[in-house]
């Protein structure tokens, strides 16, 4: 299930700039529409709304985060990073680097600014060494909790507990 703009929409167009896969369409000054195919819940659409008219998938309307230096950043546990490029790789806006060779140098942010707190790059981490805390997405979780019991048929094993 995807986020969803509301009637209310201004077509402001702020969404759309941050969309980091390019999720959400409309003309200026119209009701914008978010593609459920292509959207990933990120919640970074809700982070810039001014007329907060963006619901999460369970229908709430989280409140906009006015200050961009506020919005959720990554951090990075260099403890547990291999340097194996794949945040860097999956970042659509360019805000992560390897300060070495690959498999041998550790990720950094090296430009908040244009991050945008997607969570793409904790998505995509298989060592858990990415955590974007504060982060409104629905398909990523904090690192540092427990996976959930393995239910019968498998259906919840490797689920986060939030």
């Amino acid at each position: 299930m995807a986020h969803v703009i509301q009637d209310t929409c201004i077509g402001c167009t702020a969404c759309v700039k941050v969309c980091p896969v390019d999720a959400i369409s409309g003309e200026q000054k119209a009701v914008h529409n978010i593609n459920p195919e292509i959207c990933i819940d990120c919640g970074a659409c809700t982070y810039v709304c001014p007329v907060e008219c963006i619901s999460d998938p369970v229908g709430v309307i989280p409140e906009r985060i006015r200050r961009r230096n506020e919005w959720p950043k990554p951090e990075i546990i260099e403890e547990l990073c291999t340097g194996c490029s794949f945040c860097v790789d999956v970042c659509p806006f360019d805000c992560l680097e390897l300060d070495g060779a690959a498999f041998h140098g550790i990720a950094h942010l090296v430009d908040p600014k244009s991050c945008v707190g997607c969570a793409m790059c904790q998505e995509v981490c298989a060592k858990n060494a990415i955590y974007v805390p504060g982060n409104r997405a629905f398909s990523v979780g904090d690192p540092r909790l427990p996976l959930a019991p393995a239910v019968a048929g498998g259906k919840a094993a490797g689920l986060r507990l939030s």
